[in-house]
C-alpha cells in the first residue's frame, strides 16, 4: 500500500478503492508463496524436530522462530527501501536490469547512487527501520511463544501417546499448507497466481505493486534461467541453412556472412561525404517529438527538429536494439540484433570480424573508423571491444584536455569539442565518426540553467503524462542539454564540412519516468534522424518506421556507390518490409506490439530464425558448417 500511494500519480484515472483493494488481495495471495519459504525453514528447524523432542521445543525452537523472524524481517525491509529508488529509475520493481547492472562500472554505480539518490542517507535509515522492524518481529515471536507454552505442556507420556496422533497432524498440516503456499492460497493451479500470471490489473504501477521483492527477486532468477536456455544453440547446420533460406539469405555460401552480402544497387547520394558522424545519445527517445508534449517536447529537442524537419534532413521512428547502452553498442558494433549475450564478453569478437558490424563496414567502404566515448574505455570493456571489431582509433574521457565531469565521464559539450578538434586536424581526410554520448544519464549533475535552460518552457503546462517536481525537471533539463550541444556541434561543423553526413538516434528510451503511464511508442520508440547534404527530405520511404538493426545497411546505401558491397541481415530502410523487431517489441504500420503478441506463424518463424542465425554467429563464428 505505501508503494502504490508513494507512486500514485502515474496512475491515469487515479487511484480507486477497488484497485487498492485488488492489489493488497493478490499481493497477499503472492505473498504467501514468498513466506512458505520463510516458513519453511522455521517448520523443519523448529517445529518438526521440536514435536519429537521436548527439550528442543523448550530450549531451542522458539530461539530459531525468532531469528529466522528478525532475519527475514530485516532483509525484506531493506529490499523494500532498495525498491522505491529501483522503481524511480526503471518503472519496475526488480528485474533483469539488476543483472545488467553486474557487468558496468560499480563504482560509477556506487558514486550515482551516492550523489543521485540519496544511498548516504537512505541507506542508515533503511538498516535503523529494518533493526527497529525486525526486533519487534524478535518479540512478537517471543510473546507467541509463551502464549503457546501455556497451552502446550509437553511431558515424555504425553509425546508417547499422541506421538501417532501428532505425526499425522502434521502430515495434513505440512501438505496441506504447502499446496495452498505453493499455488498462492489456493489448491490447484488452475487457481493459482505466480509472478507471470499477477499481472492482471490496468496499471504497471499496480501490478509491479502485487509483487514482493521476494518475488520480483524470483523474476529476476527465473528470466535469466530462460534466457540462459533461449542462449543455446540446439540448430544443426542443415536447419541453419533452412532459417538462412527463410530470411532471404544465400544458402550456396559456406559462411554466414557471406550469406548476407548485398550490393548496391542505386546510388543516393551524388557525391560521397568525407565525413560521416553517427551521434548514438544515451536515453534519446522519440517521445519529445510527438504531439502529445507538444510545447515543452518541441522545446527539449528543438535542435534536433530544425534538423529533421529541414529540406535536408528525414525524420524516422523505430526501435532500440534493447533496453540499454551496451545494447545498442553491442549491436552496431556486430550488426546483429539482441539476443539476451554479450558478444562484447564472447571470444568470438576477439578471433573474427563482424562483417555487419558498423566499423568493419564503413572501413570497407573507404573510411578511418573513429570511435568516441564520453565516459571510460573499460567500462564493458567497450575500448577493446570496437578496436577489435573495425575501428581504427578509440577516444575516451580520460584521454581529453578538459577532464570536468563524474563517474560515468564528461559532459557533451567537452565530448564534442574534442571530436571537433580532431576534425580540424585531419580535415580533408575521410573519416567516420561514432560518438556515443553520457550527458543525459545519472546522476544529472549539469548545471543546465548555466548552459540556458529554461525552466518555464517545460513547466505550467497541461500536459499530465509530464512531471513538474525538480528532479523530474533536472532530468528534462539534461534532455535539453543533450539535444542543446548537439545540435551546436552540427552547426558548426556544417561551417567547416558542408559535406558532411549526420547520423542521430538513441540507444534506448525507457528511463524517463512520466507521471502517468504511456504507451509503448512514447515509452520505447527512438528517434533516427538522417541529415546532411544530399539527403532530401521528399524522398519517399516504404514506411515511416524502421529499427536500429536496418539503420546500418542504410548507412551503406547512402555513402557507398553503385556495385559496392555490404553485409546485412536486414535491408536497407530504402526496401519494404512487413515489419520490425527488437528484444521486447514489434512493430508494423498498425503500431507497437509486445513480442509475445499478435504474430502470425510466418512471423514468428523469421524471428526466430534471425536471431537463431545472430546466435550462432556469436557463439560458434562465422561458418555455417
Amino acid at each position: 500500500m505505501i508503494f502504490v500511494l508513494m507512486f500514485k500519480n502515474q496512475l491515469v484515472d487515479g487511484l480507486h478503492l477497488v484497485d487498492l483493494a485488488a492489489v493488497l488481495w493478490y499481493g497477499l495471495r503472492l505473498s504467501l508463496k514468498t513466506s512458505g519459504i520463510v516458513l519453511l525453514v522455521s517448520f523443519l528447524l523448529a517445529t518438526v524436530i521440536g514435536t519429537i523432542s521436548s527439550y528442543w521445543f523448550n530450549n531451542i525452537s522458539y530461539r530459531i522462530r525468532q531469528w529466522v523472524a528478525y532475519i527475514s524481517t530485516f532483509i525484506f525491509t531493506l529490499l523494500f527501501c532498495i525498491r522505491i529508488p529501483y522503481y524511480s529509475i526503471f518503472n519496475s520493481s526488480f528485474n533483469l536490469m539488476l543483472v545488467n547492472g553486474a557487468n558496468d562500472d560499480l563504482s560509477a554505480i556506487l558514486d550515482t547512487a551516492i550523489e543521485s539518490y540519496g544511498l548516504l542517507w537512505r541507506f542508515p535509515i533503511a538498516i535503523l527501520l529494518g533493526v527497529g522492524l525486525a526486533y519487534i518481529a524478535w518479540l512478537f515471536i517471543r510473546k507467541q511463544y509463551k502464549w503457546l507454552n501455556s497451552l502446550i505442556i509437553f511431558n515424555e507420556r504425553e509425546l508417547k501417546r499422541f506421538f501417532y496422533v501428532k505425526i499425522l497432524a502434521c502430515f495434513i498440516l505440512v501438505v496441506g499448507g504447502a499446496v495452498f503456499l505453493r499455488y498462492g492460497g489456493a489448491f490447484s493451479y488452475s487457481g493459482s497466481i505466480n509472478w507471470e500470471s499477477a499481472s492482471r490489473l490496468h496499471s504497471n504501477l499496480l501490478n509491479e505493486a502485487i509483487l514482493d521483492d521476494g518475488q520480483a527477486l524470483y523474476r529476476v532468477y527465473s528470466s535469466q534461467n530462460r534466457l540462459k536456455k533461449a542462449r543455446t544453440l540446439t540448430a544443426t547446420p542443415a536447419e541453419l541453412k533452412e532459417m538462412i533460406q527463410l530470411v532471404d539469405g544465400n544458402i550456396s555460401e559456406t559462411t554466414i556472412d557471406e550469406s548476407f552480402k548485398r550490393t548496391i544497387k542505386n546510388s543516393y547520394l551524388k557525391e560521397q561525404p568525407k565525413s560521416v558522424i553517427f551521434i548514438l545519445g544515451e536515453s534519446y527517445g522519440l517521445w519529445p517529438f510527438l504531439d502529445t508534449f507538444k510545447g515543452p517536447g518541441n522545446y527539449l529537442v528543438q535542435e534536433a527538429e530544425s534538423l529533421a524537419r529541414s529540406p535536408r534532413g528525414i525524420l524516422l521512428e523505430g526501435l532500440a536494439f534493447g533496453a540499454g547502452t551496451m545494447g545498442a553498442v553491442n549491436g552496431y558494433v556486430t550488426g546483429l540484433p539482441d539476443t539476451g549475450l554479450y558478444p562484447n564478453y564472447e571470444k568470438t569478437s576477439y578471433n573474427q570480424i563482424y562483417a555487419m558490424g558498423i566499423g568493419n563496414m564503413m572501413k570497407q567502404l573507404g573510411y578511418k573508423t573513429v570511435f568516441w566515448y564520453g565516459g571510460f574505455g573499460a567500462w564493458q570493456d567497450i575500448r577493446k571491444f570496437t578496436l577489435a571489431q573495425g575501428f581504427d582509433e578509440f577516444h575516451e574521457s580520460s584521454s581529453f584536455k578538459n577532464q570536468q565531469g563524474n563517474a560515468w565521464g564528461v559532459p557533451d559539450k567537452v565530448l564534442f569539442q574534442e571530436v571537433e578538434s580532431y576534425m580540424q586536424q585531419y580535415k580533408g581526410e575521410k573519416v567516420f565518426h561514432f560518438i556515443l554520448t553520457t550527458s543525459n544519464h545519472p546522476p544529472y549533475d549539469i548545471d543546465v540553467k548555466h548552459e540556458g535552460f529554461n525552466l518555464s518552457k517545460v513547466t505550467n503546462h497541461q500536459i499530465s503524462e509530464l512531471p513538474q517536481d525538480d528532479k523530474r525537471i533536472n532530468e528534462l533539463g539534461h534532455i535539453w542539454y543533450a539535444d542543446h550541444v548537439m545540435g551546436e556541434f552540427v552547426k558548426r561543423t556544417e561551417e567547416h564540412n558542408p559535406d558532411t553526413l549526420f547520423i542521430i538516434t538513441g540507444d534506448h528510451s525507457e528511463r524517463f519516468t512520466f507521471n502517468k503511464e504511456v504507451d509503448f511508442r512514447t515509452a520505447s520508440a527512438i528517434p533516427i534522424i538522417l541529415y546532411g547534404k544530399g539527403i532530401d527530405h521528399n524522398w519517399l520511404l516504404p514506411q515511416p518506421y524502421t529499427s536500429a538493426l536496418q539503420l546500418i545497411p542504410t548507412i551503406a546505401t547512402l555513402v557507398g556507390k553503385s556495385g559496392d558491397v555490404y553485409y546485412s541481415l536486414l535491408p536497407s530502410m530504402f526496401e519494404p518490409t512487413s515489419f520490425v523487431f527488437n528484444y521486447n517489441l514489434w512493430l508494423d504500420k498498425e503500431g507497437y506490439h509486445k513480442l509475445s503478441d499478435g504474430l502470425s506463424n510466418r512471423q514468428k518463424k523469421y524471428v526466430e530464425a534471425i536471431k537463431t542465425i545472430a546466435m550462432w554467429r556469436i557463439i560458434k563464428g562465422n561458418s555455417i558448417e
